[in-house]
C-alpha cells in the first residue's frame, strides 16, 4: 500500500469524525444514497487485480437506513408493510417512530396483573381482542391448563390505562396488579447521536473506498467499513427496541380459575387445658370430579400453620373428613384463639375452596386433691364405713365420687351435698385373703376445660371371722393353729419325698455300684485264696533262738 494513500485515508477518517454532525445531516438529506464516487468505474491506470478487488468491495451491501433503504441503492425502497403477531397486526416501524415522536419523554412502562376469572380460555381470547381494538397485538399466550393461563400483550402507551381498566372488567377478582416505568430518554438521544456519527464515518469510508487504487487499500477500507456497519446494525436494533417498548407498553397477565364454594365444617368451639393435646379434623362435601384436596389449619397462637392432604370418606354419601391433626396450646394468656381452616380441591371439574373457623378457649384446669383414709384391717363379713375427703376448687360443677373396693363388686357411686367435701360408703368383704385389697376413691367434676378427676388410695386387710371363745381360749384359733402345724409337717414330708423322687436315679445308681464292688471282691477271694503267711527269716544280728 502506498504511504501517501494510507495517510490520506486516516486524515479523511479524522475529518469525518470531527464533522460527524454536518456529514450526518448531508447524509440524511441524500436519503442514504452512497456518493457517486462509489458507483464510478475504476480509475485510469488501475491494475486488473485492483479492479477485481474493488468490484468485490462495491458488491458488499451497505446497512439499511431509516425506511429500509440501502446506502448503495440508486433509489429509496418503499416503507415496509405492517407485520402480524398472531391474529393481530403489528404496527410498522414508521408508525412506531411517529408514536415515539409524539412523546415528550421516552418512557417504557410494563404492567403485571394476576386475574381470577371464570373461564381461562375465554378470557385469553377477550384480552387479545382488547389489544387488537386498542391498536396493539398479542406477544405470547398459554392456555394449556384449565385452571390457569398466561397472556402478554402490547398496547399503545397512550392507551395503557384504558387497557388495564378493560382487563379488570374481565376478572372476577383482581388478585394483584403492579406497574413499572423506566425513563430511557437519555439513552435514546445518545444512541441516535452515536448512530449519526457512525453513518458519517460510513459515508467517509465509502468515499475513500471509491478512491482506492490497489487491492490492499481496498481491503483495508472494506475491513473498517464492516466494523462500522456492525456497530450501526447493533445500535439500530437497540434504538428500535427502545422505540417499540416506549410506543407500545407491555402487559403480562396471569390467569387463575375462580374456585367454586365448598361447604366446610371445622366443628364446634372447643375448650382445652394448658398443655392438653387437642385433635382437630373437619368435614366437607365436594362436588363430583374432584380428586386432590389440601387443607391448612391455623391455630391462632402464632405457631406455623399445619398443612396436609389426607382425607377419607364417611358414612354420609359424598361427605369426606380430613386427616386428624394434633395441636396443644402451651399458654392461656391470649385465650381465646381463633382457629382457621382452609380447604382447596382441584380436578377435572374445576377448583373449589372453602373455609371455616372455630374458637379455642384455653384455661388452666383446677386440681382436685383426694384423701381416701388410712389403711385399715377389717374382718370378713363385717360391714365397715369408709370415709374420704377431697378439695373443691372454684369453677367445678356436677361433682360425684366413686368407691372401688377391689373385690370385684360394683363400685359405690355417690353425689356429695352442695358444698360438702367428704365421700362415704358402707362395704363388707365376704372373704379374707393373705394379701390386702386395694381401694380407690375417684372424684370427678366438670369444668370449662372439660372433665376433671382426682384419685385417693388405701389398702384393706381382711381377716377371717373368729369362732367360739372360752376364757380366752378359742376353739377356732386352736383348730386353725393345729391345722397350720399339720399342714407344715405335711408340706415338709411332701417336700422330702419329692426330693427323694427327683434324686432316685442317683441313689439307685450308687447302690448298684456299691453292690457290684462287694460281689466282685467276694468272687475274687474264692477263686484266688491268699497264701499262708511265713515267719520272717532270721538275720545275722538277730539273737539266737531260745530252745
Amino acid at each position: 500500500m502506498k504511504p501517501g494513500l494510507l495517510l490520506a485515508m486516516f486524515l479523511l477518517l479524522a475529518a469525518a469524525l470531527a464533522g460527524c454532525s454536518q456529514a450526518a445531516t448531508e447524509y440524511d438529506q441524500s436519503e442514504g444514497m452512497a456518493p457517486e464516487a462509489a458507483m464510478a468505474p475504476a480509475a485510469v491506470g488501475m491494475s486488473a487485480e485492483a479492479a477485481v478487488a474493488k468490484e468485490a468491495v462495491r458488491s458488499v451491501p451497505v446497512m439499511p437506513q431509516d425506511g429500509g433503504r440501502a446506502a448503495a441503492a440508486p433509489a429509496p425502497a418503499p416503507a415496509p408493510a405492517a407485520a402480524t403477531g398472531g391474529d393481530f397486526a403489528v404496527p410498522s416501524y414508521q408508525q412506531i417512530q411517529a408514536a415515539v415522536a409524539a412523546q415528550d419523554r421516552i418512557i417504557v412502562r410494563t404492567v403485571g396483573m394476576t386475574l381470577v376469572v371464570s373461564q381461562v380460555a375465554q378470557v385469553v381470547d377477550d384480552i387479545g381482542r382488547v389489544a387488537r381494538d386498542l391498536g396493539g397485538w398479542v406477544v405470547s399466550s398459554d392456555r394449556g391448563s384449565k385452571h390457569a393461563g398466561f397472556i402478554a400483550i402490547r398496547v399503545p402507551a397512550q392507551a395503557l390505562e384504558d387497557a388495564v381498566r378493560q382487563l379488570r372488567q374481565l376478572a372476577v377478582e383482581v388478585e394483584s396488579e403492579s406497574s413499572t416505568s423506566q425513563d430511557v430518554t437519555d439513552e435514546y438521544v445518545d444512541s441516535n447521536s452515536r448512530l449519526r456519527s457512525l453513518r458519517a464515518t460510513e459515508a467517509a469510508l465509502l468515499e475513500l473506498l471509491g478512491q482506492s487504487t490497489d487491492v490492499e487499500s481496498a481491503l483495508l477500507v472494506r475491513e473498517e467499513l464492516s466494523k462500522v456497519q456492525t456497530e450501526i446494525e447493533s445500535l439500530l436494533g437497540r434504538i428500535k427496541y427502545l422505540e417499540q417498548t416506549a410506543a407500545f407498553s407491555l402487559i403480562n397477565v396471569d390467569l387463575r380459575l375462580a374456585p367454586q364454594p365448598l361447604a366446610v365444617d371445622a366443628g364446634a368451639d372447643r375448650t382445652f387445658s394448658v398443655g392438653q393435646d387437642g385433635r382437630f379434623r373437619a368435614y366437607f362435601t365436594p362436588p363430583e370430579g374432584l380428586e386432590d384436596f389440601t387443607f391448612t389449619w391455623d391455630f391462632g397462637d402464632g405457631t406455623e400453620p399445619v398443612s396436609g392432604s389426607g382425607y377419607a370418606p364417611t358414612t354420609q354419601p359424598g361427605q369426606k373428613v380430613t386427616a386428624t391433626v394434633n395441636h396443644f396450646y402451651g399458654d392461656d394468656r391470649d385465650s381465646p384463639y381463633i382457629v382457621q381452616l382452609e380447604i382447596r380441591g382441584t380436578g377435572p371439574a374445576g377448583v373449589v375452596e372453602g373455609a371455616d373457623t372455630l374458637i379455642a378457649t384455653v384455661t388452666r384446669v383446677p386440681t382436685i386433691e383426694v384423701f381416701a383414709g388410712e389403711s385399715r384391717r377389717v374382718t370378713a363379713g363385717e360391714a365397715v364405713e369408709y370415709r374420704g375427703s377431697f378439695t373443691r376448687p372454684e369453677g367445678l360443677r356436677d361433682i360425684q365420687y366413686q368407691w372401688d373396693f377391689g373385690d370385684g363388686n360394683a363400685p359405690v357411686v355417690g353425689i356429695p351435698e352442695p358444698g360438702a367435701t367428704n365421700a362415704t360408703a358402707l362395704h363388707a368383704y365376704a372373704d379374707h385373703r393373705p394379701q390386702p385389697y386395694d381401694v380407690t376413691l375417684t372424684v370427678t367434676a366438670q369444668s370449662d376445660a372439660g372433665q376433671v378427676e382426682g384419685f385417693g388410695y388405701l389398702s384393706v386387710e381382711v381377716i377371717e371371722a373368729q369362732g367360739l371363745v372360752i376364757a380366752g381360749w378359742s376353739a377356732g384359733d386352736t383348730a386353725r393353729t393345729a391345722t397350720r402345724a399339720l399342714s407344715i409337717v405335711a408340706q415338709g414330708v411332701g417336700t422330702l419325698l419329692i426330693w427323694l423322687a427327683i434324686f432316685s436315679p442317683v441313689w439307685l445308681g450308687a447302690a448298684a455300684i456299691a453292690y457290684g464292688i462287694i460281689r466282685w471282691r467276694r468272687y475274687r477271694g474264692r477263686c484266688h485264696p491268699a497264701p499262708p503267711m511265713q515267719p520272717p527269716a532270721p538275720t545275722d544280728n538277730a539273737p539266737p533262738a531260745v530252745s
